[in-house]
């Protein structure tokens, strides 16, 4: 039940009619089912009696078999005419034969062939299915009463045909001891389908019938040879009484039951499809399930009325209530809730609007305030921004330094004209101008800056930049690269005793801006490095904003300013990762989005 109150309503009126119509179709099912469980039950008498009328059809027609085969055995011409060794005399009276045999056989259907084989080699065949019996014949030759064989496969005229053998031994006397001399034996052929099914009632659905099955497990007719093999084996393995069971043959379910032939040592599988039994019974079943279906559609109307005057107002207010969450808190407009439907809903809208009106205009003052209180924090983190810069931008040098120019180039100091021109370069750049530069010249002061301290380190380390297009043209904060250069040639380079590298890189990926100052020297211990790492995961206000600065390794307060630049500019979106190794050298990468916007608007491109 909890699942279902956090459910609609309108879904969850809709599963209380299709559990009433599932309730309602499980009824009649079970009807149905109770029902034609009763028909099958009393169709057990039907399919007796189908039964029974095959069995007499078949007993008689074993009979006449038998009758044939005693009337000739004890004819005196048939065991003359076996025991008859003159060659001459033998075609004389096998037309004699063909009359008698001709004669017994009219009239009676299913019998193909009538086969005579003597002990002393005389053979006669009606139809010439001599050499069928021959396969048997150890088998005949064993038997001391009428011998059955299996189904087997005989071609006439071309034809390929079920047939069953009956044999029996002849003896000279013409009676059944085994103490007289046989001269032979008799076999008549019968064909299964022409002997025994002939007056097999009309089937009302593909494979309803009767199924022969030999002693062997051959079957008549050969058809679904595995769902009869099934059946079989199901039924041959119950004791006493055998029952009807419900199966499927040829994909058709029905009841199947199986019978004992000891005549012919067979059985025969009856199989009565369910649908022809439940005809009738699917009829009354359809009718049902149209009569629910109806009654779904006269209760059609009062539902209507149900979603129209509850569900449909209800929906409306669900949708005003979340416009309103999702960005519509402060209305121009008054009461622009209408509820229609009934009298409840219309109270429940007055009521709402005149809410929403109250908490409208104290939204209105909040937002007020807010406001104050941020323009206040943007005005504080650019006095913190302001006082960082000071602390990297020294005025006064940028005079000075122009003096000592001067007197270099009277004195032909040409080398210190060169140091001076890049110093002054690199103050003029630091104190003039904007706050935001493009790359290219961010990287033009660095470059100024390397130079000094290539002549001052005379050539002692290498320095490589490499730079796409793209990221030269990306808007940057004054001075952000020389703190991090500068820390990598004093703390870095400068106390390693072989020549070093400088790599000062930058790319653009996924919109950021990615600068790099990678070095190999002598990098910073383990102890140093978790020191730094955790000044950079504190609130950029916890520098020079609030008191007295932390004491940090001097390596890192260059890398801490820049990371306070970076996160008052930028927020959480601009990063600085510091990592390194003692002895292999300092990784520092900048993360800097390009979608934000600049502070003040005050870029130099």
């Amino acid at each position: 039940m909890g699942v279902l109150k956090k459910l609609k309503i309108k879904t969850q009126i809709m599963i209380a009619v299709a559990c009433v119509l599932a309730v309602m179709l499980l009824i009649i099912y079970s009807l149905y089912e109770q029902t034609s469980r009763i028909v099958i039950r009393n169709d057990s008498q039907y399919t007796e009696d189908l039964v029974r009328k095959f069995k007499l059809g078949m007993s008689q027609k074993v009979d006449e078999v038998g009758q044939i085969m005693l009337n000739l055995g004890f004819d005196p011409f048939l065991q003359q005419y076996l025991t008859q060794v003159n060659p001459s005399l033998l075609y004389e009276m096998s037309k004699e034969l063909d009359r008698k045999i001709i004669s017994l056989k009219a009239g009676r259907q299913g019998i193909e062939d009538i086969v005579l084989i003597g002990s002393l080699g005389t053979k006669y065949s009606l139809n010439g299915g001599i050499e069928y019996v021959r396969g048997l014949e150890p088998e005949i030759l064993g038997s001391d009463g009428v011998y059955v064989s299996g189904l087997q496969q005989f071609s006439y005229s071309g034809t390929l045909q079920n047939a069953v053998v009956f044999a029996q031994n002849i003896y000279a006397d013409g009676t059944t001891g085994s103490a007289q001399k046989r001269i032979g034996y008799i076999a008549v052929i019968a064909n299964v389908e022409t002997m025994f099914f002939d007056t097999d009632p009309p089937r009302s659905e593909p494979g309803a019938g009767f199924y022969l099955i030999d002693r062997y497990g051959r079957t008549f007719p050969e058809t679904h040879d595995s769902d009869i093999a099934r059946n079989v084996a199901a039924l041959s393995g119950m004791s006493g009484e055998q029952p009807a069971i419900r199966d499927s043959i040829g994909g058709i379910r029905g009841t199947v039951q199986l019978h004992p032939l000891p005549d012919i040592r067979s059985s025969l599988l009856s199989f009565i499809p369910e649908e022809t039994l439940l005809a009738e019974l699917n009829k009354v079943r359809t009718q049902s399930v149209l009569i629910v279906l109806f009654a779904l559609a006269l209760m059609a109307l009062p539902f209507a009325m149900i979603i129209n005057n509850i569900v449909h107002p209800i929906q409306v207010l669900v949708k005003f209530i979340n416009s309103t969450k999702s960005g519509g808190a402060i209305r121009e407009t008054k009461n622009d809730l209408r509820l229609e439907g009934n009298l409840e809903m219309k109270v429940v809208a007055e009521k709402l609007n005149g809410m929403l009106d109250e908490l409208n205009s104290l939204a209105r003052k909040l937002v007020e305030t807010k406001t104050h209180l941020l323009e206040a924090e943007i005005e504080k983190e650019k006095a913190a921004s302001a006082y960082l810069r000071s602390q990297i931008n020294p005025h006064f040098l940028y005079n000075t330094l122009e003096s000592i120019k001067g007197v270099a180039l009277e004195l032909g100091a040409d080398r210190v004209v060169e140091m001076a021109k890049a110093l002054g370069k690199l103050f003029h750049y630091s104190i003039k101008g904007p706050g935001w530069v493009t790359l290219d010249r961010e990287l033009n002061a660095v470059q100024s800056y390397v130079f000094l301290q290539s002549i001052r380190f005379e050539d002692r380390f290498e320095v490589n930049y490499e730079f796409t297009e793209e990221a030269l043209k990306a808007p940057v904060m004054k001075m952000i690269l020389q703190p991090l250069v500068e820390n990598a040639i004093f703390h870095g380079l400068e106390p390693k005793t072989t020549p070093g590298r400088l790599l000062i890189s930058g790319r653009v990926d996924d919109g950021v801006l990615v600068l790099g100052v990678v070095d190999d020297g002598v990098g910073v211990e383990d102890e140093k490095l978790t020191e730094i790492r955790r000044r950079l995961a504190e609130r950029p206000s916890t520098l020079g904003r609030e008191g007295p600065e932390p004491a940090a390794p001097a390596e890192g307060l260059g890398v801490l300013n820049v990371h306070n630049r970076l996160r008052l500019a930028y927020g959480e979106d601009g990063r600085l990762i510091f990592d390194s190794e003692a002895g292999r050298g300092t990784r520092i990468f900048l993360h800097i989005p390009l979608h934000a916007a600049q502070p003040g608007g005050d870029t130099d491109v």
